[in-house]
């Protein structure tokens, strides 16, 4: 990517991309890959083909789409409102719920790995798991915050909600999760109780 473009904002890219400047549209997705994916996990759970899928889906409806964004609303905005519709769609289509597997944390046991990175696999795919069977406005907030690590009130923007809002459904979100894992509330005392 030439220096122009990597100091380029991203509406500036987005404006040379629909003239049709494909390095444009390349600087962009080297930009925000990886901060899309993240966002979809939650739709995609640990099936990390069908992430890969859904991320390039969004990039396609991005090429496909260019010709009506406007710079009236960051571009940022424009793309993660368009991955939250693909993840949305995929939820749709898919009936399919993946509950949590205690025997995934037994195979991945059976074969000896006790390393961090095995915890650590083994706490995003639960965690994915569960965030995907989040109801839709809360899972939105999440796969956001969390996984693209906007702010609320930019959150707040692109879902057109207020930021307080946004906040209040991250809290619920992630009350919910913590009494799915089974987190003692160490106000209470006690386990919660699940509520999915």
């Amino acid at each position: 990517m030439s220096k122009k473009l990597s100091a380029a904002n991203d509406t500036e890219l987005a404006l040379r991309a629909k003239a049709g400047d494909a390095a444009a549209f390349e600087a962009i997705y080297d930009r925000h890959v990886d901060g899309v994916a993240r966002a979809l996990a939650s739709f995609a759970g640990p099936d990390r083909d069908l992430l890969d899928d859904l991320t390039q889906d969004v990039f396609y409806r991005v090429i496909d789409g260019l010709h009506s964004y406007t710079p009236r609303r960051p571009f940022a905005h424009w793309l993660y409102t368009v991955a939250l519709n693909v993840g949305r769609n995929h939820a749709r289509r898919s009936s399919k719920v993946i509950p949590v597997d205690p025997s995934d944390m037994e195979k991945l046991a059976a074969n000896g790995d006790r390393s961090s990175t095995w915890i650590e696999e083994v706490i995003e795919v639960t965690l994915i798991r569960l965030v995907k069977r989040l109801p839709d406005r809360l899972r939105d907030v999440v796969s956001l915050r969390i996984g693209s690590n906007f702010t609320y009130d930019e959150i707040g923007e692109m879902l057109g909600i207020p930021a307080g809002t946004a906040r209040s459904r991250m809290h619920n979100a992630i009350g919910i999760l913590r009494q799915e894992l089974g987190i003692v509330d160490q106000k209470k005392g006690q386990q919660n109780e699940k509520r999915f």
